[in-house]
């Protein structure tokens, strides 16, 4: 079975700047074509404390995870952070050499990124009245859930020498093909989301799943503030 290293020495966690970010809100069914379209990688969890040895999450618990989220927007109800937040902050690697694991108490761990990996988050998407304007990974209660964001920086810092890197697809950075399929994947099957307010059409970049648009206007937080998606 494929396990984290556990650390026996002290480790620099990732240095790493100017990065990219995919904002997506995808139907689950759209989640399984990306995770299927990127071939072989990993889930682990991030800050989060875990069991020794654990720590992995499965595509398919990842998915199960996210088809609870998405069906409840759907039907007009929002979902508990309590049921997805920790899943939604895994990050997604092609090696685990790229993480490794600190002792956190007994028989427990905390998971650190040593090297480039995608990591992810739980996307929201913040409006203000007042300039009219649509700002993503802005946090609050009111703010529109909006799936997931994956990150991938373009600057590295190697822990040993301190030169700072750029980051581009080679054996040291492996994940760096990842999060370009992963970008390509979501231009094909998305659209940047059409938002309507007072009558007034603005295209953002964050992405909406094609296979969204059935049920979109159905998202509790869009009729509290009066926001509709074009179709």
């Amino acid at each position: 079975m494929d396990q984290i290293r556990i650390s026996t020495a002290q480790e620099s966690t990732l240095q790493a700047s100017k990065w990219l970010y995919v904002q997506a809100l995808l139907s689950a069914e759209e989640m399984g074509a990306l995770f299927e379209s990127l071939g072989s990688f990993y889930l682990a969890l991030g800050g989060t404390v875990s069991p020794i040895g654990k720590g992995i999450v499965s595509p398919a618990d990842f998915l199960d995870h996210y088809k609870t989220y998405v069906d409840t927007l759907a039907s007009g109800e929002l979902p508990n952070p309590t049921t997805y937040q920790s899943v939604f902050s895994s990050v997604m690697t092609t090696t685990l050499d790229a993480l490794y694991a600190i002792p956190a108490g007994a028989n427990q761990q905390l998971i650190r990124i040593g090297k480039p990996v995608i990591q992810m988050q739980t996307s929201n998407i913040g409006y203000s009245v007042e300039d009219k304007k649509f700002r993503s990974m802005v946090f609050g209660t009111q703010n529109i859930r909006w799936g997931v964001q994956f990150g991938y920086p373009q600057l590295f810092q190697d822990p040993s020498t301190k030169d700072v890197i750029t980051i581009r697809h080679s054996d040291d950075f492996p994940n760096t093909e990842l999060f370009h399929s992963l970008q390509k994947w979501v231009r094909q099957h998305t659209i940047p989301t059409p938002f309507v307010v007072d009558g007034v059409l603005t295209n953002v970049p964050m992405r909406l799943g094609k296979q969204c648009q059935s049920w979109i206007n159905r998202h509790p937080q869009l009729i509290e503030k009066g926001i509709t998606i074009k179709n």
